[in-house]
């Protein structure tokens, strides 16, 4: 049976599927290998930054602040993919402990930028390293070169589902096409 189907870009694609199958078995699928792949990798980022009294949410935050350093709320969750309402709490609990202020925005004072404290700061120079670390374990075995083409082949799956120019940005804001 074939089946015409239109990608978020308005190309066409065309499947042709069994209804019967035969279908990939699950644990062979891409999205259960991503899927996968991701959470072993997630867990232990997770534990990583729990050392510090950090989560994935917290660490997104300082990782934008630690490129750019003062940004407004909203510059900060559009380059950490964080929503609104999630970043409300994750700058209130940053601000609790004391690894951010915020300040006015010297261009517009309605706004407030978040800057980081000196602890802020110092926090880049323990937890990136070990970020590293995580990175380095999940490619061990890897080249160089599988390495560049692992990233190169993973942007261009994301690519392939992205709806607009917005999903093509990274978490520090640079576009990756």
């Amino acid at each position: 049976m074939s089946e015409r189907n239109l990608r978020a870009d308005g190309s066409e694609k065309l499947t042709t599927r069994s209804m019967a199958g035969p279908f990939t078995p699950r644990d062979e699928t891409v999205g259960f290998l991503l899927w996968d792949a991701r959470r072993a990798v997630a867990r232990e980022f997770d534990r990583t930054l729990a050392l510090h009294g950090l989560r994935n949410g917290l660490f997104s935050v300082l990782r934008v602040l630690w490129d750019a350093d003062s940004l407004t709320q909203s510059e900060i969750a559009r380059r950490s993919c964080l929503t609104g309402p999630t970043i409300v709490g994750v700058v209130a609990q940053l601000e609790n402990q004391g690894l951010i202020v915020r300040t006015p925005c010297p261009t517009d004072s309605r706004k407030r930028n978040i800057e980081l404290t000196e602890e802020g700061q110092r926090l880049r120079s323990v937890v990136l390293p070990l970020i590293e670390d995580n990175s380095d374990q999940a490619l061990a075995g890897f080249t160089n070169a599988e390495r560049q083409q692992l990233s190169d082949m993973l942007r261009r799956i994301r690519a392939n589902f992205a709806v607009d120019d917005d999903d093509l940005v990274d978490e520090t804001g640079r576009d990756n096409t």
